[in-house]
């Protein structure tokens, strides 16, 4: 069976209250507990700052992708005049993408929701045929209409529309007897099951023991100095706060002066003054009575264990969880004896008529005056707690979906296919009446947004770079080595999209006319359109374009919400480790790359070297994130194989010239390839080969390297050097292919970079069987391990006794042998990254999070 829960009550205003509270520990119990059944949540988009929260609360619980999002035109709150016609499309929207997800079961997280904010529920606006469940938390302004419903007409047609949309429920799932009670009571003519599932408290909230500093440092916090009594929750009427501070001011003199009454919890301050305005007409202090406004759930927990007592006067509760919490944390608890108040309690004696200010004032007196009293009670509290357990609710609710599910049958797949044609044509019908009730561009955008049935996942490929222009570097070599890669062979299951982003576009567009271009089929109008998404695809950031994905930072928090996984590989971080060897500005720019992908959902790295820099560069330098970012690492590959008809690149004269390769092939000629720019160690090559000249040593230096940054004077030298085109070579413009013939050619590679994300020159020399002589740096040794000749120091010198003693081998054979470095093929090593980035996406069924917030394999 899939239940799809609307989760919209851990989204509104609610989630900082106890519906909030109940919603989110309520979908992580059914996760827990969930056994053969799926468990899929829906979450509304015009909350978008609550969805990363929501999905790191489920880390460990659900797939990611099962954490589906939903986008409706806005606003559509009902508290203002004029949304009406835009809430009426996100009611359809919302239905559609709901029937698209092939529910068995719809529940609701809280039905009465979307007043003053931009929730949206209903039940059959669209979908009349899939059961829906709600959780009933209390009927208060219908049974109290008199104060709920009198004062505000639009509120008052809001609830009762909301009220009749209920009765279209096929199951009500009720937090407690009280309103278990309530609804049979209340909705003549209901036909459905109403269950009591009940309700808890997460592990959270349990004795927290405060020393004397942190006792102090609380109440410090809350310009609390003395011992307090504590209430937690709303400050509307039913909460009877006005009552509780009469019987606190009406307390013996000894005893209110021993105590200040602590009233926690954001209540609106228009409510907050008039009850300020009442404690002083009681003839309290200014500071007898402490408002705290917010309070995070740890301040609370050590409130709530801190208290000398808890008191709970609301005289009408759905269960009264804040009675719950202060039991669960070894509080003294005494309450109201009417709705649901008692069931959390459990005593007679500690509890108290609500509506009668002498009777509230004696029952704390008594707990106040009485120590053995007080100590029962927070002792008998802790016991009673263990009665409620969110795993016993969630069970509770899936027997009954699954009697549910039993009458009424498996419908979700047969309406899935249906869900977008009816919205279209619902929505249709609205526009018909008038004009558009929203932007039709946001209804086509949202609509978009409908998950299609069966549709296969997109792995989007970034090449942003390489899209628009190749500048032969070894990044653009691994992009284009690992973009081929995926096209001849794409991830079973996933369809493989180069895509591409633009400094002055918000999106991420197809790649079409750059493929169009690399296969020769282009015709002049290839439309790049924006890319389509849905949960469950990936976003591999496989090209290096910093300002591009900077840019694109909101866009890409907008995949991540929807469930598309964000990655990024990273192949060094060589300008914020040597800032001097790159142009001004570059560590800052890296720097500022580094902290937007590390807000996303992991990064892979050319090099364990890499992924250990990264990792500690991390650990200095967090970014605010709730969930885990891993780490990896892959090994990249190496192949020329058909690498110059992709490249488009045409080789220059010298590369042309056979009788260059035939110079280098017929002596002992040493091959350098990279970039020529300041890290890379060409000035003391040269200045080596140089010493080695002046003493007599007949070999051949070949630099193959376009021209980079900051080395004007050292390549100047180079296309002037006397040796040029004898015994020194500089080829800057050359195709893959006649890169290959130069490592064949030449008798060993000299890799002399100072620092490398990995150092793919290696492992290409090591195909060509090529020996290598490598500065001795991490990743060199990682990537070469015994197989290459190390060298130290930044001497020319050094590296000329080097050379030299690296021939005597050489000539001796004696060399260290490339041909035992592990090698992999550009397909081997975009294998082993897919596997890495489908391990990220799939990483959270290695772990069961338990009802108290353990985390367990399974």
């Amino acid at each position: 069976m899939r239940i799809v829960i609307d989760m919209q009550g851990a989204q509104t205003e609610s989630r900082v209250r106890g519906i909030g509270r109940y919603s989110l520990a309520f979908a992580q119990a059914l996760a827990r507990n969930r056994g053969n059944h799926e468990i899929v949540l829906a979450l509304n988009d015009l909350f978008a700052d609550t969805v990363e929260p929501l999905r790191a609360a489920f880390q460990g619980l659900l797939p990611q992708r099962d954490i589906r999002v939903w986008s409706a035109p806005g606003p559509v709150r009902e508290v203002t005049p004029g949304n009406g016609g835009r809430r009426r499309v996100a009611a359809l929207i919302r239905e559609a993408f709901l029937m698209s997800l092939k529910p068995d079961v719809v529940h609701l997280s809280s039905m009465f929701e979307g007043y003053p904010d931009d929730a949206v529920t209903s039940i059959g606006e669209l979908d009349t045929t899939t059961p829906v469940s709600v959780t009933l938390y209390d009927l208060i302004p219908l049974v109290n209409a008199d104060c709920y419903l009198t004062h505000d007409a639009r509120y008052a047609r809001h609830y009762r529309s909301k009220v009749e949309q209920l009765r279209r429920a096929s199951l009500l799932l009720a937090i407690s007897q009280s309103s278990q009670a309530e609804a049979r009571a209340h909705l003549p003519g209901l036909d459905c099951e109403v269950v009591n599932v009940s309700t808890a408290v997460t592990g959270e909230f349990r004795p927290a023991r405060l020393t004397g500093p942190r006792l102090r440092g609380l109440k410090g916090r809350f310009g609390i100095d003395a011992a307090f009594v504590l209430y937690t929750g709303g400050g509307d009427e039913r909460k009877n706060l006005a009552r509780l501070i009469q019987a606190y001011a009406r307390l013996a003199p000894r005893l209110r002066n021993q105590q200040q009454l602590v009233i926690a919890g954001v209540i609106p301050q228009p409510i907050v003054e008039a009850l300020r305005q009442e404690a002083a007409a009681a003839g309290l202090d200014a500071n007898a009575v402490i408002f705290t406004g917010y309070v995070s759930d740890e301040a609370l927990v050590q409130l709530y264990s801190a208290c000398h007592l808890f008191v709970f006067p609301s005289w009408h509760e759905g269960f009264g969880l804040p009675a719950l919490e202060a039991m669960q944390c070894g509080a003294p608890v005494i309450g109201a004896n009417t709705s649901s108040v008692p069931e959390v309690i459990g005593r007679a004696d500690a509890l108290f008529d609500p509506f009668d200010v002498a009777a509230i004032c004696r029952k704390m007196t008594e707990v106040l005056e009485k120590p053995d009293f007080r100590c029962s009670l927070a002792a008998s509290g802790l016991d009673r707690a263990k009665a409620f357990s969110w795993d016993r609710t969630a069970c509770s609710a899936l027997a009954a979906f699954e009697r549910l599910h039993a009458t009424r049958g498996a419908r979700g797949g047969s309406q899935a296919a249906r869900a977008v044609p009816q919205a279209i044509e619902a929505i249709a019908r609205c526009c018909s009446e008038g004009s558009p009730p929203a932007d039709l561009a946001e209804i086509s955008r949202a609509i978009a947004r409908i998950p299609v049935a069966d549709a296969r996942p997109r792995l989007f490929v970034d090449v942003s770079e390489l899209s628009q222009r190749d500048a032969r570097t070894g990044i653009q070599r691994v992009t284009r080595s690992v973009l081929d890669a995926l096209l001849e062979q794409p991830p079973a299951g996933f369809d493989v999209q180069p895509v591409y982003g633009t400094l002055d576009t918000r999106g991420y567009r197809y790649a079409s006319s750059f493929l169009a271009g690399r296969s020769g089929t282009a015709t002049g109008n290839d439309a790049d359109l924006p890319i389509d998404f849905a949960a469950g695809d990936i976003f591999l950031g496989l090209d290096l374009q910093h300002d591009v994905v900077c840019a694109q930072q909101p866009y890409l928090e907008e995949l991540r919400r929807h469930g598309v996984l964000v990655t990024f590989i990273v192949y060094d971080l060589l300008p914020i480790a040597l800032p001097g060897a790159f142009p001004p500005g570059a560590d800052s720019g890296h720097r500022t790359w580094l902290n937007v992908i590390a807000r996303f959902d992991g990064a892979v790295c050319i090099s364990a070297a890499v992924a250990n820099e990264l990792d500690a560069w991390l650990r200095i330098n967090p970014a605010p994130r709730l969930r885990p970012f891993p780490v990896r690492s892959f090994r990249l590959g190496s192949s020329f194989s058909g690498a110059a008809a992709l490249s488009g690149a045409a080789p220059d004269a010298a590369a042309n010239d056979e009788r260059t390769l035939e110079t280098l092939a017929a002596g002992t000629s040493f091959l350098t390839v990279g970039t020529v720019e300041p890290r890379k160690g060409h000035e003391q090559i040269l200045l080596a080969f140089e010493l080695l000249w002046r003493r007599g040593l007949q070999a051949n230096l070949v630099i193959v390297g376009k021209q980079g940054w900051m080395v004007s004077a050292l390549c100047d030298r180079l296309r002037r050097h006397p040796e040029r085109n004898r015994r020194l070579f500089w080829l800057e413009g050359i195709s893959d292919s006649y890169l290959e013939q130069l490592y064949a050619a030449s008798s060993c590679l000299i890799a002399a970079s100072l620092a490398e994300g990995f150092g793919l020159p290696l492992i290409e020399a090591a195909h060509q069987r090529l020996p290598i002589i490598a500065r001795d740096i991490p990743v060199f040794r990682e990537v070469a391990e015994e197989h290459a000749c190390y060298f130290h120091g930044n001497d020319p010198a050094q590296l000329a006794e080097q050379i030299s003693a690296w021939l005597d081998l050489y000539r001796a054979g004696l060399h260290p042998a490339s041909a035992g470095m592990k090698l992999l093929s550009w397909q081997q090593s975009t294998e082993e990254l897919l596997r890495i980035v489908l391990d990220m996406r799939d990483e959270v069924r290695e772990q069961t999070l338990t009802e108290n917030g353990t985390r367990v394999l399974p």
